[in-house]
């Protein structure tokens, strides 16, 4: 029969406890943005947007794309551990830049490498609806949403790389659908990036330049936006320890860390202890984490 030394087992034990005190510190830190049931979700994002050319009886057309500014503020209620809904606010540009040149009414020539500004702000307020996928540090999510646009600029004054601006107060429906990730900093930061789709119908009270007979002009543009930005999570008190969000393997990750944090409060705190009254609590703490009761 082989024998271990005091030393051994002392060592042993010691290297244990650095093991699972290790681990429950990862875990510990790796407190998520979860979309738990009665969490609300404020996010805050900037990134650039591109978009195509307006259609209707727009007559001025951009044959090159633009890289515009775009950014984003939200608020979502989580409904269900997997759903959302709230309200958004977006603000971008819409440009396209032409190489050609068109001869205005005015007999004038716009384009020559210059940008066409069809929203230097193409403000937005939208209902919002999103599915999510838990993950173990966040969630996927996607979803649509519908709201009222309103474009707003100088249509006077242009930069040196503008040559045409249309009229300001364009106004009218945007509908769209976006999908994103969220991956949680802590219990209540999250890292957030998301990909969306806004289309917008625009009218305006003035003409349409270059089209006759004389009409209103109206048209239809669709922005493609990538938004990085932070989102935080305020969970309701008496919400904090229930509605823990569906993970993989149905309630397991939730035991696992359970049990790392049992774990490792016996381990640390019973200094005195010999290795195997250790080895049992630690065997015990496995059971609850076998049990198959869902904390979900």
């Amino acid at each position: 029969m082989v024998k271990i030394s005091a030393k051994v087992m002392l060592s042993m034990k010691g290297y244990l406890k650095a093991v699972i005190a290790g681990t429950c510190i990862v875990v510990w830190s790796a407190g998520t943005a979860y979309a738990q049931l009665g969490a609300v979700e404020i996010a805050a994002g900037a990134g650039v947007s591109v978009n195509s050319n307006p259609g209707s009886n727009m007559f001025y057309k951009g044959d090159k794309i633009t890289f515009n500014y775009s950014t984003l503020l939200s608020g979502m209620y989580n409904m269900h551990r997997s759903m959302s809904a709230g309200i958004e606010l977006r603000a971008l540009e819409l440009s396209r830049r032409h190489d050609g040149a068109y001869t205005t009414y005015m007999g004038t020539n716009i384009g020559g490498g210059k940008r066409f500004v069809y929203a230097k702000a193409a403000l937005s307020a939208s209902l919002v609806f999103n599915g999510k996928y838990n993950t173990y540090r966040g969630y996927w999510y996607g979803g649509g949403a519908a709201g009222y646009a309103l474009s707003n600029h100088n249509s006077t004054t242009l930069k040196p790389n503008e040559d045409y601006r249309t009229p300001a107060g364009g106004q009218g429906l945007v509908l769209g659908v976006q999908a994103g990730y969220t991956h949680g900093i802590n219990a209540v930061l999250g890292l957030n990036v998301e990909g969306a789709l806004r289309n917008y119908t625009l009218g305006y009270d003035a003409g349409a330049p270059d089209i006759r007979p004389y009409t209103n002009l109206k048209y239809n543009v669709t922005a493609y936006t990538l938004t990085v930005g932070l989102k935080v999570r305020i969970m309701p008190k008496y919400k904090a320890q229930n509605a823990i969000p569906a993970q993989r393997g149905k309630g397991r990750s939730r035991r696992l860390y359970t049990f790392l944090s049992r774990t490792c409060l016996l381990i640390i705190n019973n200094n005195t202890r010999p290795v195997m009254t250790s080895m049992v609590d630690i065997i015990s703490a496995c059971v609850g984490l076998m049990n198959p009761r869902s904390y979900l």
